[in-house]
């Protein structure tokens, strides 16, 4: 069952205006140092690209605990003047179940940044186009939130780190969804029917939850599962083998769903 592996997010920070010259950004390194909130994880080095207008940034697991997700604070700077100011973050569950599905074993930290592990991440800069610099290009990097594998929660930006929180709940909540709408038509004997009346369902829980959709926080649903769910359904409804297709994508969707919810209660997010 394909699922987007990184689940990544981007909060944009005022940008100053003004080209950037590809000249001056050949791969220039960061400059970084432990701060106040510092988590464990640190940043080995940090380059700016003006031809991909990207950050690549290293990052290194100094604790003995798997690292699960995280956030930057990202600083683009030309001479002293800051060009762009990004905050990212990434949430690695989803490479952690993967590994553990293929390899069968529950207690694999496989996808996640494991003690001592180095992680490579490249980040959209978004330097604005018509940017000038006026002096060197350097990076700034910090890491401003941290969620560990034994559930302990670090750093300093509390948005992302709520961000991150809201955002498994809210997939933990879209796949009970699905697997609601596939037993609520499981009664349906004819096949096209029971597969189009789910995808009728996934629509208007998709519509539901869109961007700017005016519902709490805790009832928020991931609508990246939705759509892969009704795009797999699409999918099974077009073959000759639908029954049996998806008899076995109920299956394997609800053993995901179920490492997911013990992955979390073994880390006190559940």
């Amino acid at each position: 069952m394909p699922r987007q592996l990184v689940r990544r997010f981007r909060i944009p920070f005022a940008c100053a205006a003004g080209v950037l010259a590809a000249l001056l950004c050949p791969a220039l390194p960061a400059q970084s140092a432990a701060e106040e909130g510092a988590t464990g994880l640190s940043v080995r080095s940090a380059a700016y690209s003006a031809d991909a207008n990207t950050v690549v940034v290293e990052l290194a697991n100094d604790t003995q605990r798997p690292l699960t997700a995280y956030g930057l604070d990202i600083t683009v700077t030309a001479g002293g003047k800051t060009i762009a100011h990004t905050g990212y973050g990434a949430d690695l569950l989803n490479l952690i179940l993967n590994a553990r599905s293929k390899k069968g074993a529950a207690d694999s930290w496989e996808g996640a940044i494991r003690p001592g592990d180095a992680h490579t991440d490249t980040i959209p800069a978004n330097v604005p186009p018509d940017t000038e610099a006026s002096g060197p290009v350097e990076v700034h990097v910090e890491v401003v939130a941290a969620l560990w594998s034994d559930g302990t929660v670090e750093g300093t930006n509390q948005f992302m780190i709520r961000q991150m929180q809201d955002g498994r709940a809210a997939t933990l909540r879209a796949e009970e969804k699905v697997l609601d709408l596939l037993d609520t038509h499981g009664a349906e004997q004819e096949m096209q029917s029971r597969i189009g009346g789910v995808l009728n369902d996934l629509a208007l829980l998709a519509k539901a939850s869109a961007p700017g959709a005016d519902i709490p926080a805790s009832e928020m649903l991931n609508s990246a599962v939705l759509s892969e769910a009704a795009a797999n359904l699409t999918k099974i409804r077009s073959s000759e083998k639908a029954a049996a297709q998806l008899q076995a994508y109920a299956v394997e969707f609800a053993a995901q769903h179920q490492r997911r919810v013990a992955l979390l209660q073994s880390m006190g997010q559940v």
